[in-house]
């Protein structure tokens, strides 16, 4: 991709975990089925500046905690473009005060792009980004996503 090598796992139920290169994935019990392969090429694509694709991708968050599973889904929800700050996305995970909470999830997403950490951004600027090159990934995605700036764009997807 043009981020670089990036691995995928998945379960019977959807994707799993989203790998740059230099991460170790676990051992693979049998080749990709063809859902795998097929969400490989949007993934590549979205990459490559395709808007379309990634959020009918089935993934698995059933070995997350709760907590941390409300906040990727309801950063799931977020629109490409729109940003939220970490304190939004608590409030939107039902717990309003837990926005360091909210941070840790972010930290710990295992689906970097497919669930979209890079739209969460801190009160007083970018916030931090822990997927690939750091902030300029972060940078390079929201730019893919056609954000620039704030503005209206920020609401949920519907």
């Amino acid at each position: 991709t043009p981020l670089g090598v990036l691995g995928i796992t998945w379960s019977a139920r959807g994707l799993t975990a989203l790998l740059m290169a230099g991460e170790t994935p676990p051992e693979p019990s049998a080749a990709a089925p063809d859902w795998v392969r097929e969400a490989a090429g949007h993934i590549r694509a979205y990459l490559e500046g395709e808007r379309e694709g990634l959020a009918d991708l089935p993934i698995d968050l059933s070995g997350q905690p709760p907590f941390r599973r409300r906040c990727l889904e309801a950063l799931r929800a977020t629109r490409p473009g729109g940003t939220l700050t970490y304190a939004e996305l608590a409030a939107r995970a039902g717990s309003p005060g837990a926005a360091r909470a909210a941070g840790q999830a972010v930290k710990r997403n295992p689906l970097p792009i497919l669930v979209p950490c890079h739209r969460v951004v801190a009160s007083d600027g970018p916030g931090g980004f822990s997927f690939g090159a750091g902030l300029a990934t972060k940078a390079r995605l929201l730019a893919l996503e056609g954000r620039h700036t704030g503005g209206d764009d920020d609401a949920p997807a519907r």
